[in-house]
């Protein structure tokens, strides 16, 4: 069975809990759809599945929480190819991020995120020639806010820095990042 798989199981699991657990240790699911462009060529779209763990609340501060995605990056986004550095994919991408995000009361609907990325490019193309696999080491720093009452949207802006190991080269890129998230 697949991490994804695996990761959903862990949610229907802990989401069906007994409730005093969900009390103590409240896990939350988390969803991510968002598009990256880097200053080395990369271009791809992004869907992220996992959960979150309400870590704790700070007196006067943000509330914390410790996450865990399951990140897939298709070869094609709305007929353009993903492209990594100066390669094009030719089947989707995958890999997962760790990290903790803050979510503030006040000012309302206001958070920030820190967390490390691992995505793996099994099949790459230069031309029409295929290449080996490649991969990404991102350290990702994400900011969000909600947009309008009633909430509809949480909307995602990110800042990553990510070393490229491309078959030929290793590169590194500042990758910027606009999406959309679940609201926690």
């Amino acid at each position: 069975m697949s991490f994804p798989k695996h990761l959903l199981l862990f949610l229907v699991f802990f989401s069906g809990s007994c409730p005093i657990l969900l009390a103590s240790f409240p896990i939350l699911p988390e969803v991510q759809v968002y598009h990256t462009v880097g200053s080395r060529g990369s271009t791809y779209s992004t869907g992220a599945l996992g959960l979150s763990l309400h870590l704790y609340d700070e007196p006067q501060g943000p509330g914390r929480y410790f996450h865990l995605l399951a990140l897939t990056i298709p070869a094609k986004t709305i007929g353009w190819k993903s492209r990594v550095g100066d390669l094009f994919l030719s089947e989707s991408g995958s890999g997962f991020e760790i990290g903790v995000h803050d979510q503030w009361v006040t000012p309302s609907g206001k958070g920030a995120t820190l967390s490390l990325r691992k995505i793996q490019w099994p099949k790459v193309l230069q031309g029409e020639r295929e290449l080996e696999a490649a991969s990404s080491d991102i350290l990702h720093m994400g900011w969000n806010w909600v947009a309008g009452t009633p909430i509809i949207t949480v909307w995602l802006i990110g800042l990553d820095i990510a070393t490229l190991d491309l078959p030929h080269d290793r590169k590194l890129e500042i990758q910027f990042s606009l999406g959309m998230r679940t609201v926690f």
